[in-house]
């Protein structure tokens, strides 16, 4: 009767409660979890000799019911052995607990567990969860540890729900982007304040691949991921830039060239260079943004599509949740053929479900030339220079060219006296503001999210004219269901860009300073003052500019992803994609018929005068992917296994066209053209690729780790005879700090070794040069057609993919709660059937085809190392450095690399015979070749002694040891590596309340740099007609028993060829970025319906600490830049 009348009591009680509990929870906007049905669930089990505790999980695991209860009271009852058929809950928890001191009761869905003599009795817990900032933070998830009680809080932060009074009460706070907070109530009274932190490691819990998210703690492979907020803390613009402070093995590479030109396309790689890629005797047809075939670039995927670097170059950055660098085989072999160079995984922001919320930001951007590392003379500087050459000395010479030279010379005193001093490096320059907007609308609900992006990038660079202006729509939804998940993002770009007028700078570098540039009347002038005495007739580039040249193009970029999910079980499911991108481009580059460029090529024949070159391109590309995914936690077993199939295809062609002949530049319309001198070109190329991969993930216990990878594929670009190409990888670890032991060492929080082993490969040569191809001769036809078909290629049916063996270890530290992290990784990868071209005999008709013959070796280590040394409330100071060391050397080469370097021999050979060319600037030119044992980046010349001080001339050493005045291409020998022994980043994070600091910088050390600046502006310098360095009259050699670096300035006219001499150690320092950031009060902007408003200021490339002076920027100057931002969202 006891008991009935207990369970009586405790059925009204509940209810009671119940009606109390749904009244409070819907007054202050927590959601109710569902009451239990009056089918109590029937059990059929055995337990011998089991812990309470685990008749707990068993009921768990087979119901929907959830327990609450004191673990230390737990621990207290009894092993439990017991047999029940078909048997209630209730009777089972009945039997377990019978001669104990404990009971149990049913609290809607929930079974609380307590001592028989404590009734039951509802408190409210009432609190509030604020935010770093002490701001009130709304939707965290609030829910009682161990259930699914609980809820989310109101628009103030707070919560309050009602609950079985025990105790003490545990409570988990969670928010997205917060570490999970757990507090624990006994004072039932007070009002519960939480305060939540930042989670700075959130985005690196998960690895994503492209095929598949994995755990970072169960990951054997070797990743780098970075956040958008950390990327947009270095650069606002340029995701490479931002990337490589992250990465030491992510480099980009120094441009010296074009600078900060904004349509140059970087140039990149990943843990060294492992093909041979563009050889120097080929790199002046190279465009500067020719980089689709470049064999040492990483392949980048975008939400699991491939995508091409021009998109990731034009990305603004506030459109990425995340980018993870893999490097190892278990992180790249799923990629199979295309992942040698390593892969950039680009995640893009998802929308998020909730009210609609708008974010609106700008960048604005001030851009200033820098030409810090120029050093001409002015005016008085250069005539003085010119006299001390001998210029002006007329020794044997009749009277009228003594009267030339005096004459002259007296011109240019007179300009100089007069205050002619121009400044042409100021002339094609300018300071630029640009500006960045971005707009994004989300909203939706737990079943439909959607997302609309807009944004707009005017980017002008330093030059004046030119620029690369971008605009983007984007459009996304995710409709998700219990068992299907669909996702779609379309996506539409349109790039503009124009190069400047003004030409390549490196012209104004060697401008005269005492010319004027317009006449009397203002007017420019079209040829600067001739020279009598050298008989030459500079024109004026400023004139150029003026004219109506131009060379522009435009970028047409669509791109439509769709992905369906289909969930099977929670555990598994299937997974198709589907991505097309087709884009368009068009280019157009006019020459003006009065240009001076026209006088170059045709001399007086004016009626070819003007040209216009059109080049039309369309690619296409279509993916497929069907994968499958089983990932479930079975007792200590953690599996994630997943398997499928690949499709791609890509189509590029284009078309180019030349008109000739124009009367005016303001008709410069192919059909104002008087002919049209060469047949249009057209090209088009098409691959197709076909793959099968299969992944496994394995950990036990969280201890034992485990990842296996194996892809198949098959390639249209692959010789006939090697159409298939199988790739693999295998990784093993160990959370070494998940061990039982490790517990008595709690300053080690954690602690994990990894190794793997893989082959990669990737696809290094044009698609058609596995097969012969012919070409039509369209120049004669007769009636049944074109007169004949020619062979242009002959194809290697037996060409391959190269394969890059790559062998990984490292270990991962953190001590004292991440106080000190630290990541170290070595790594050796060996590329074998490098993609060579191979010499064939003269009768065959052809000088070469491509073939599997070479091998490279990368190999060395990175270490990243962090430390959060403040983190409270108000304050968060942290710090970061790293670095890399990579070593690359040649094991095996062809033949016709031999002959490559034949070539190059030839080439100096050539040059030095003809009396013509001897002071070709051309000659002076550091060459890259190609021997074993040497590293693809070494620069060859002959080993100097210096100047020899008995005569001021140079002293070269041979390989046999012999001393020589005589410069032997033959004898050329390795003077230098271009590779830095070491580079890295450090910088410095700090957060005070609502400001935030954080500064780079990047560095480099021990690679040598060949300063030709000292060759054209110094030593060779040609006074009598380009404006020179100041440095180029200094020490000279003048007299006997001088000890000096460089020649007597008469002997100017002789080229240098490549020397040691020149070669100098390269260690650069550049402070990267800094910013500084405010957010403004929230409680504040809530009156005014804002949600949070940030404002950052910032600069990037501030300084460069270089050991060598040399001119940087030569075709475009480096430009230094101030910016600041806006972010907004209502």
């Amino acid at each position: 009767m006891k008991k009935k009348k207990s369970n009586l009591s405790a059925k009204r009680g509940r209810v009671g409660t119940l009606l109390m509990l749904v009244i409070l929870l819907q007054s202050f906007g927590i959601g109710v979890s569902r009451a239990q049905s009056n089918d109590e669930p029937r059990l059929t089990v055995e337990f011998s000799e089991a812990p309470f505790i685990d008749v707990i999980n068993y009921i768990k695991r087979h119901t929907k019911l959830d327990f609450l209860f004191n673990n230390e009271e737990i621990q207290k009852i009894p092993a439990v052995t017991h047999a029940f058929k078909s048997v209630p809950v209730s009777q089972v928890l009945q039997a377990c607990l019978e001669g104990t001191e404990y009971t149990f009761r049913l609290f809607q869905n929930m079974i609380v567990i307590q001592k028989r003599q404590k009734t039951l009795e509802p408190v409210t817990v009432r609190g509030k969860v604020l935010d770093e900032r002490r701001m009130s933070l709304p939707g965290a998830t609030v829910i009682v540890k161990g259930t699914s009680i609980g809820g989310s809080t109101n628009d103030q932060g707070m919560f309050v729900f009602s609950l079985p009074k025990m105790d003490t009460i545990y409570l988990l706070v969670s928010f997205v982007g917060m570490e999970t907070q757990e507090v624990a109530i006994t004072n039932f009274a007070q009002e519960v304040v939480v305060r939540m932190k930042s989670d700075t490691k959130e985005v690196e819990e998960v690895v994503v691949t492209g095929y598949g998210n994995v755990r970072k703690t169960s990951f054997t492979g070797n990743s780098v991921t970075v956040s958008r907020d950390e990327l947009l803390k270095v650069s606002k613009t340029n995701v490479m830039k931002a990337l490589e402070v992250y990465d030491p093995s992510f480099r980009v590479k120094t441009n010296n060239q074009w600078g900060s030109d904004p349509n140059a396309l970087p140039e990149m790689q990943i843990r060294g260079q492992s093909s041979i890629g563009v050889k120097d005797l080929d790199r002046n047809t190279l465009s500067k943004s020719a980089l689709e075939n470049n064999p040492n670039l990483p392949i980048f995927i975008m939400d699991n599509f491939e995508t091409t670097i021009q998109k990731v170059y034009d990305m603004d950055p506030n459109r990425i949740e995340s980018i993870t660098i893999l490097k190892d085989a278990a992180a790249t072999a799923l990629y199979g053929s295309r992942a040698a160079n390593g892969v950039v995984v680009i995640t893009t922001v998802a929308p998020k479900s909730g009210e609609v919320r708008v974010t609106y930001n700008m960048v604005g951007t001030i851009s200033m030339p820098n030409l810090n590392d120029y050093n001409l003379m002015n005016a008085r500087q250069k005539l003085e220079a010119e006299v001390a050459s001998g210029m002006y000395e007329a020794e044997g010479e009749d009277f009228w060219f003594k009267k030339i030279r005096i004459e002259e010379y007296q011109g240019k005193l007179k300009n100089v006296r007069e205050g002619v001093n121009t400044y042409w490096l100021a002339k094609p320059l300018r300071t630029e503001f640009n500006h960045k907007h971005s707009l994004y609308l989300e909203g939706g609900n737990e079943e439909f999210r959607y997302g609309i992006d807009l944004g707009y990038n005017n980017e002008n660079g330093v030059m004046k004219g030119s620029y690369r202006d971008r605009i983007d729509a984007g459009f996304s939804i995710y409709y998700t269901t219990s068992k299907v998940q669909v996702s779609n993002y379309i996506s539409y770009g349109v790039t503009k860009e124009k190069e400047s007028p003004y030409g390549e700078f490196s012209q104004y570098t060697k401008m005269l300073p005492y010319e004027r540039y317009k006449d009397d009347d203002g007017k420019m002038l079209r040829i600067l003052q001739w020279s009598r005495v050298l008989d030459f007739e500079p024109y004026n580039p400023l004139y150029e500019a003026d004219l109506g040249n131009y060379d522009k193009g435009q970028t047409n970029v669509l791109v439509e992803n769709l992905s369906v999910n289909w969930f099977i079980k929670p555990t598994f499911w299937v997974k198709g994609e589907l991505g097309i991108s087709h884009s368009t481009g068009k280019r157009e580059a006019f020459i003006d018929p009065l240009s001076v460029k026209n006088n170059l090529e045709y001399g007086d024949d004016r009626t070819n005068v003007g040209s216009l070159t059109l080049t039309n391109t369309e690619y296409t590309s279509w993916e497929g992917k069907l994968a499958i995914s089983y990932n479930e936690s079975i007792n200590s077993h953690n599996i994630n296994v997943g398997g499928g199939l690949e499709v791609k295809t890509t189509r590029r062609r284009t078309n180019t066209g030349t008109y000739k002949g124009f009367q005016s530049a303001e008709f410069s319309s192919p059909e104002f053209a008087r002919s049209m001198p060469y047949k249009p070109n057209f090209q088009e190329v098409q691959t197709r690729l076909f793959g099968m991969f299969a992944r496994l993930n394995y950990s036990y216990q969280d201890i034992y780790l485990l990842d296996a990878s194996l892809r198949i594929d098959g390639s249209s670009e692959f010789g006939s005879d090697k159409r298939y190409a199988p790739f693999f990888s295998g990784g093993l670890g160990l959370n070494i700090h998940k061990y039982a032991f490790m517990e008595k060492y709690g300053f080690v929080n954690h602690l994990k070794v990894r190794g793997s082993f893989g082959q990669t490969g990737k696809v290094n040569f044009a698609p058609y040069a596995a097969v012969p191809t012919h070409e039509i001769d369209i120049d004669e036809w007769y009636i049944s057609g074109p007169a004949s078909s020619l062979m242009t290629t002959r194809g290697n049916r037996d060409l391959k993919w190269e394969k890059t063996n790559k062998f990984d270890v490292g270990f991962e530290l953190g001590l004292l709660r991440n106080l000190l992290y630290l990541e170290f990784s070595w790594y050796n990868e060996i590329t074998n059937g490098l993609i060579t071209d191979v010499t064939l005999p003269s009768s065959t008709g052809f000088r070469t085809y491509k073939s599997n013959m070479g091998k490279v070796e990368n190999k060395g280590f990175e270490i990243q190392f962090r430390s959060d040394l403040l983190s409270t409330v108000d304050w968060y100071v942290a710090v970061f450095a790293n670095l890399a060391h990579n070593t690359n050397k040649i094991k095996k080469i062809s033949d016709a690399l031999k002959a490559y370097n034949d070539a190059v021999n030839e080439y100096y050979n050539q040059e030095i015979e003809s009396l013509w060319d001897k002071d070709n600037p051309n000659l002076n030119r550091v060459m890259t070749k190609y021997e074993e044992g040497q590293s693809l980046s070494a620069k060859y010349g002959l080993k100097s002694l210096g100047i020899d001080p008995a005569n001021g001339q140079e002293l070269y050493v041979y390989r046999d040891g012999t001393v020589s005045y005589d410069w032997i291409a033959t004898e050329m020998r390795n003077i230098g590596d271009e590779m830095p022994w070491g580079t890295g980043s450090f910088g410095v994070n700090l957060r005070w309340k609502n400001i935030t600091f954080s500064t780079s910088f990047l560095y480099e050390f021990g690679g040598d740099f060949y300063n030709e600046t000292l060759i054209d502006k110094v030593e060779n310098a040609k006074i009598e007609e380009y404006n020179v360095d100041r440095r180029a009259m200094s020490q000279r050699w003048k007299k006997f028993g001088d000890v000096v670096m460089y020649k007597d300035i008469k002997d100017n006219r002789q080229t240098t060829d490549p020397t040691s001499r020149f070669m100098q150690r390269n260690n650069v320092l550049s402070w990267n970025s800094m910013t500084i950031g405010y957010e403004l009060d929230r409680e504040m902007l809530k009156r005014i319906g804002i949600e949070n408003i940030r404002i950052e200021v910032g600069t990037n490339d501030l300084w460069r600490l270089s050991t060598v002076k040399a001119e940087r920027g030569l075709s475009y100057p480096y430009a230094n830049s101030v910016n600041f931002s806006v972010n907004v969202r209502f």
